[in-house]
């Protein structure tokens, strides 16, 4: 009867602490940010460990953009874009940025579709016209 190998045994115990860190992350940027709103934590394993900050609109993306500005070098850059996917889908709104905190990457985002009347804007004229 063979054992585990030692290799993945400390590739399990290695998985473990960045999940661990990230977690302890997230508590840090939650209880350091008290007043900015926030609907979701998720860690997400990309080659990293990732925390990701689901917030309630694109407002609290510029917040918290702005306040995790404040403990690094320059201001964060917070994407804003508004499309439709294919044609005849939802047009949508994310309204992003990223920073690192504690070798983490902290993704904030917010997402919706547009209701109709919004999203015609963002429709080519021809399309919208031809629909009509």
């Amino acid at each position: 009867m063979s054992g585990t190998p030692l290799y993945l045994l400390e590739q399990i115990a290695a998985e473990e602490a960045a999940v661990r860190t990230a977690a302890d992350v997230a508590r840090s940027l939650l209880a350091g940010h008290p007043d900015l709103p926030v609907t979701g934590v998720k860690l997400v394993k990309h080659p990293g460990v990732e925390v990701h900050l689901n917030l309630p609109d694109a407002d609290a993306v510029r917040a918290w953009a702005d306040g995790l500005s404040l403990g690094l070098h320059g201001l964060l850059p917070v994407t804003h874009v508004v499309n439709e996917p294919y044609p005849g889908s939802p047009v949508f709104e994310h309204v992003t940025a990223e920073a690192t905190v504690q070798d983490h990457r902290v993704h904030l985002y917010f997402c919706r579709i547009l209701p109709e009347d919004e999203a015609t804007a963002y429709r080519p004229a021809t399309r919208t016209e031809a629909t009509q």
